[in-house]
């Protein structure tokens, strides 16, 4: 075996990073060539100790990325797909997520405002609603 620390060690060292979903511990185990029993039993230990748990892997994600850099609707649910969470209804504002994209963007243009929005994933409708109250309060 390559590796000399425990599966369960090197789990603890990935999740000192950041909270992770279960997917990407499989996956990141399995990378470290531990055999899938061993995989298997030190998922089993981090959900028992609560330290891998997609809901609330979820519910951290949206609020980082709330505050950090927003992303519409679209965007997040494909982010946690990549992670392994099927998300499709999740429960956000995605008006005052593109109100604080564009205050931390501050763009020149309706078109470069617009530009910017659909590139993180908001909606069309979103888009509108959203560039019509900036630019009437704006105005």
């Amino acid at each position: 075996m390559k590796n000399k620390k425990s599966p369960l060690e090197n789990a603890f060292h990935f999740l000192s990073f950041r909270s992770r979903s279960e997917k990407e511990m499989r996956d990141y185990l399995v990378k470290k060539s531990y055999p899938t029993s061993e995989v298997v039993s030190t998922i089993n230990r981090l959900k028992e100790l609560d330290l891998i748990n997609d809901k609330k892997f979820t519910s951290e994600l949206i609020l980082a990325r709330s505050h950090s850099k927003p992303k519409g609707k679209k965007a997040l649910i494909i982010e946690l797909k990549r992670k392994g969470i099927d998300a499709e209804d999740l429960d956000i504002d995605e008006d005052e997520l593109a109100k604080k994209a564009l205050e931390k963007k501050k763009p020149r243009s309706f078109e470069q405002a617009s530009r910017f929005l659909y590139s993180r994933g908001f909606s069309w409708n979103t888009i509108e609603r959203t560039l019509k109250n900036w630019y009437n309060s704006t105005a």
